[in-house]
């Protein structure tokens, strides 16, 4: 079985500490070719396709995708969570994909021919769907909601086939409109979908196989998380946009709790850990019985102050962490001798 665990951090043993006096603080640097593979293993973990921006061009988030510098608005920006939803979704079609083959694995993509805008009517329409036709007619699927720039809500899906429908399809042929490629099989999906389709209130229903190769695909269909964030309307909030259907307990390859093993991540893991020390706590659900449900919101500038005394994974990650305390500190040391300076002049009068 394989997990997700991105969040734990790299062996020591593969690392040349070296101690810094610097603002009292201690970093490791990286050298030889142990740091050669572990920059390799970075490159390669890279960010998805237009996952790290708001738009597919390129721009920063906060910007529109004109670059007029006009701020973006807060629901069209690609959060945390997006990013790891992404992850896991990537994870999950390649891990479908070695399980079944990519020959069996699907790309059907359902579209409303009355331009649907509304999300409560697409999500009724797509769960009816689901209920009485896809659960019945795949084993496993895999489906991401989109909201086009048109507003115009569309759903695409990776489903496990009971045959082969990769193995001679010519793509390029089917490109110039010649579908003699096609097996049987492939054919009768198409033929079911013309029918079933309207049934339902869908309209124009596409079912290839995958081209490319798992991974390929699995970006492919992650990259859609991204475009959809930027074009979603307010009244999306909250709506699920990921859907795995037909997965029993346990069959499921990975899970949205995790952190990022990065800089920042190592810092809040172990400011965490200080701050909890510091407060008697042993782990998340003290927190939440002390200090509320939205600890994390509230507490993020004192849990981000706390000091820790470690061997920080890099130089500007030790520095960071010195300048949150340092900065949290001094806004304490002014507070209390403002408070002190309005005791005494009280005392005074």
């Amino acid at each position: 079985m394989m997990d997700v665990n991105v969040a734990t951090a790299a062996d020591g043993s593969a690392r040349a500490l070296d101690r810094s006096e610097s603002a009292g603080l201690c970093w490791t640097a990286e050298a030889g070719p142990a740091a050669d593979a572990r920059a390799t293993a970075r490159a390669s973990a890279a960010a998805l396709p237009c996952l790290s921006s708001n738009n597919c061009t390129g721009g920063e988030v906060g910007t529109d995708a004109g670059q007029t510098g006009e701020a973006v608005p807060k629901i069209n920006v690609l959060t945390g969570g997006h990013k790891r939803s992404a992850f896991v979704l990537v994870f999950e079609i390649m891990a479908l994909a070695c399980r079944f083959g990519i020959g069996r694995l699907g790309f059907l993509t359902l579209t409303f021919g009355d331009q649907v805008k509304d999300l409560r009517e697409g999500q009724r329409r797509f769960h009816s769907l689901c209920t009485h036709v896809l659960r019945a007619r795949y084993s496993h699927i895999i489906g991401v909601w989109e909201r086009q720039r048109s507003g115009a809500v569309h759903f695409h899906l990776i489903v496990v086939l009971a045959a082969d429908i990769r193995t001679g399809f010519d793509f390029e042929a089917v490109k110039r409109r010649d579908y003699r490629s096609a097996c049987p099989e492939l054919r009768a999906e198409w033929k079911f979908w013309r029918r079933t389709a309207p049934r339902y209130g869908f309209g124009r229903t596409e079912l290839l196989p995958v081209r490319s190769c798992a991974e390929g695909i699995a970006r492919y269909i992650g990259a859609y998380i991204s475009a959809h964030v930027r074009a979603r309307l307010c009244g999306d909030k909250g709506a699920r946009i990921v859907r795995y259907i037909g997965f029993r307990p346990g069959e499921r390859r990975g899970s949205c709790r995790f952190g990022w093993n990065t800089d920042n991540g190592w810092l809040w893991r172990h400011k965490l850990k200080a701050f909890a020390e510091h407060n008697g706590c042993k782990d998340t659900d003290d927190l939440r019985k002390i200090f509320g449900p939205r600890w994390a919101y509230y507490l993020q500038a004192q849990i981000l102050a706390a000091r820790i005394d470690e061997v920080h994974p890099s130089f500007s990650a030790a520095m960071r962490s010195y300048e949150l305390t340092a900065a949290h500190e001094f806004a304490v040391a002014v507070a209390k001798d403002r408070y002190e300076r309005g005791k005494t002049i009280e005392g005074a009068r």
